[in-house]
């Protein structure tokens, strides 16, 4: 997908793409938000963090981003994206005649200390531009069904929830937006 870095200085933030040599730093926010989720929210289903070796992987063969205020300032969000799921869904899933082209979101995550401050919704614009940039016709995810305030979060920023999916033991809303 060739990634690009984000230059856009909202706030003075910054969205690097992130190699696989630094994953160990993602690797701890991940596991840190796991935590926060677990401890403050009951949402079990990152408890346990996010395989490194997988992270370094992704790093490799998808696009995978850290947010930061300034360069060499502390890791404060993350996402991965790429041209196909993580996890596939279900042939037909998505209800697509001609099957739309689609940018994946995986692990979207802000630190617990910098949540709150609209970092989330900065991630979310710098995915669909990333998407138009790839011309693809949606963006799409899936979240924890049990996170009622994740989905109105998405939600509110537009996204339409299209079903339901499980995996991993957990059941998961799948949501789907135009960039």
């Amino acid at each position: 997908m060739g990634p690009p870095d984000d230059d856009d200085d909202d706030d003075g933030l910054r969205a690097e793409c992130v190699a696989p040599e630094g994953a160990e730093e993602v690797h701890a926010l991940l596991a840190a938000c796991g935590r926060h989720m677990a401890e403050a929210r009951g949402f079990r289903n990152w408890e346990v963090p996010y395989p490194l070796e997988r992270l370094r992987r992704d790093a490799a063969e998808r696009e995978l981003y850290g947010v930061r205020r300034e360069p060499g300032g502390g890791l404060l969000a993350t996402y991965t994206l790429a041209l196909e799921p993580a996890v596939p869904y279900a042939p037909g899933f998505w209800g697509d005649g001609p099957v739309a082209r689609a940018l994946y979101l995986n692990r979207l995550a802000v630190h617990p200390d910098a949540q709150g401050d609209g970092l989330g919704g900065w991630c979310m614009r710098r995915v669909e531009e990333r998407a138009r940039e790839l011309g693809c016709e949606a963006v799409r995810f899936d979240v924890l069904a049990a996170n009622a305030a994740l989905r109105t979060f998405y939600e509110r920023l537009g996204y339409s929830p299209r079903g339901m999916r499980t995996h991993g033991g957990w059941e998961f809303a799948c949501y789907e937006g135009r960039p």
